[in-house]
């Protein structure tokens, strides 16, 4: 029976995301903008959706800067007969809404002074191997954070189940993804917020060396997904007095990484690195991704 011993290993990813901005300027995210009256969406969303940029329709950029030490205390694994170890895996996102972003300075981002909003939000998920190739991943968190003008605090939070299954063809690795979710917010002042994600995907796996197996070789990951939200998700529209609602969302994305090894630029570890694009079907939600785990593991 392959299971692995309870272990406390923490991982974090700091100043990631201040790199990532500093490359392209824009990352996966919805929330928090400038201004309170321009916001694309609200912020207490901003820990769902992680670092990034968006920008809908005619609203102004946001930007979000979330950093998620990892807590694993269980591996999971299956053998060949079936035994099975469930993996337990704890996170804790600290996100920080930003109130602008320059690449002529991308490390001001980080200034106290440039922060508009901060939430945590504790999270499990809970990894259950199936068979070899059947993978579910049940996962939920909840948190609080505050706009830091003292306007308002919220409570988020998120529950969702996201499942793999596993194929081979050659030298090629490949996964169909699915997820569903239930996604909200309740604010201090204020009706709850919620809106369910539905997603399915699929993910590519191939090495860039002849040796698949060898350890440290160099490996080519890219997905695409469509997610639909069976509530549309809601966004402020100052220049037409309302509102604009997404229905959908479409990302594709490359990345890079090394087998069984995590890639490391300077003090910074990362899974796999690359770039997405995320737009919805209707053009008004566009967004530049930056990848630095699988979709399965977010």
């Amino acid at each position: 029976m392959a299971v692995n011993q309870p272990g406390r290993r923490l991982r974090s990813v700091p100043q990631i995301a201040v790199i990532a901005f500093a490359v392209a300027a824009c990352l996966p995210r919805t929330c928090l903008a400038q201004d309170p009256d321009v916001r694309s969406l609200h912020w207490a969303y901003a820990s769902y959706f992680g670092t990034g940029w968006y920008s809908v329709g005619d609203n102004r950029d946001a930007y979000v800067l979330r950093v998620t030490p990892r807590w694993k205390y269980r591996e999971a694994s299956i053998s060949e007969s079936g035994d099975r170890s469930i993996g337990i895996y704890f996170k804790f996102p600290i996100t920080a809404g930003l109130e602008t972003f320059s690449l002529d300075d991308p490390l001001g981002a980080v200034d106290p002074d440039n922060l508009a909003s901060l939430s945590v939000t504790p999270g499990i998920n809970i990894e259950i191997p199936l068979t070899q190739r059947f993978t579910l991943r049940p996962y939920a968190a909840i948190g609080w954070g505050r706009a830091l003008d003292g306007s308002e605090s919220a409570w988020s939070y998120w529950a969702g189940v996201r499942s793999r299954y596993s194929f081979q063809s050659g030298k090629l690795d490949w996964a169909l993804l699915n997820s569903i979710a239930y996604v909200g917010y309740t604010p201090n002042d204020g009706s709850s917020e919620v809106f369910c994600p539905l997603m399915i995907g699929l993910e590519f796996e191939y090495p860039l060396g002849e040796q698949k197996d060898e350890e440290g070789a160099w490996l080519l990951y890219w997905h695409g997904t469509y997610t639909s939200f069976a509530h549309n998700l809601d966004f402020l529209s100052p220049e037409s007095s309302g509102l604009q609602s997404i229905s959908d969302e479409w990302e594709v994305a490359v990345a890079f990484g090394k087998k069984n090894q995590r890639m490391q630029i300077g003090f910074m570890k990362f899974e796999r690195l690359g770039l997405g694009y995320r737009t919805s079907s209707d053009g008004q939600l566009r967004g530049v991704t930056f990848i630095f785990r699988s979709v399965f593991d977010l």
